[in-house]
């Protein structure tokens, strides 16, 4: 018999290979869920109350999602997405408990706690330093010399991986209707849009990725769900002032050049603002 971390590598191999149905996929992925689970050793939980199994079954699986994602093309985020639609509208393991909550793949189990688990910033090698200036030109979008060490074009990879995880978490939050992704659009958004340069340098909890890199951060989030993001500012008193806080703000990038970096990076905020005034422009009216 398979252990649950064989199943779930070979379900996350299926994710990966783009000539399986992504249908029949979820379908075989949730079957074999059922089997870990059942055959689940007693002890394999984390509060008394819980299902067996399940913390086993969904940490590894969703910590393999993400990294997927992170990795992944287009079409890979794609599948993934799909998957999660999918299997939130299973009714299947309705009868589990999570962490003392009943719910099967409906609530997608754990999705939001490996997230939590895994988002630390761009994964960075531990060979060289973040807090290096030529580190921090790459992550803001500067390519790596030709003759530059192997390691520092691993952090061109932890700068794209990082942007990955963007990406995925905002389709997470509008394709796949998932709650928590919210939390980390707007601490995405308060780094890239509502902190200057100055305050990022007195305040050592902001981290060390450089601004440009989390106004392109915040540009992705905001051409994927800028009508989310505006819906909970709506329900924020100050939501009118941050949300023509956030247009100031692109608008600084796009017009003045704000953050000095090559045209991809720059083309990713005029690409938001586009978004900002023009998609959801019949919203910017209530203002």
């Amino acid at each position: 018999m398979s252990t649950t971390l064989e199943v779930v590598q070979s379900i996350l191999a299926a994710l990966g290979d783009s000539t399986i149905p992504i249908e029949s996929l979820t379908s075989t992925a949730i079957a074999l869920s059922l089997q870990c689970i059942a055959n689940a050793n007693d002890t394999d939980k984390t509060h008394r109350r819980d299902t067996a199994g399940i913390d086993s079954f969904f940490w590894a699986l969703w910590d393999g999602v993400y990294k997927l994602a992170e990795e992944g093309d287009d079409g890979v985020q794609e599948r993934l997405v799909t998957f999660l639609k999918g299997a939130k509208a299973s009714e299947a393991g309705e009868q589990w408990v999570v962490r003392d909550v009943k719910g099967g793949w409906n609530t997608l189990p754990l999705l939001g706690d490996v997230a939590k688990d895994i988002w630390n910033g761009p994964n960075i090698p531990p060979t060289v330093s973040d807090t290096s200036q030529i580190v921090q030109d790459i992550l803001a979008g500067d390519a790596p010399k030709s003759s530059s060490a192997p390691d520092l074009f691993a952090v061109v990879k932890a700068r794209q991986g990082y942007l990955n995880l963007q990406r995925f978490a905002a389709r997470l939050w509008h394709d796949v209707h998932v709650d928590f992704p919210r939390v980390l659009a707007l601490d995405i958004v308060h780094l890239g849009l509502e902190i200057g340069e100055g305050a990022r340098e007195l305040d050592l909890d902001i981290g060390m990725t450089p601004r440009a890199l989390e106004v392109e951060a915040a540009a992705i989030w905001m051409t994927i769900a800028a009508d989310d993001m505006l819906r909970l500012v709506n329900n924020d008193a100050e939501g009118t002032s941050r949300w023509a806080g956030w247009k100031a703000a692109f608008r600084s990038v796009v017009e003045n050049s704000e953050v000095q970096r090559e045209a991809v990076v720059l083309a990713a905020k005029v690409f938001a603002f586009t978004v900002l005034v023009g998609v959801v422009v019949e919203s910017f009216l209530r203002f």
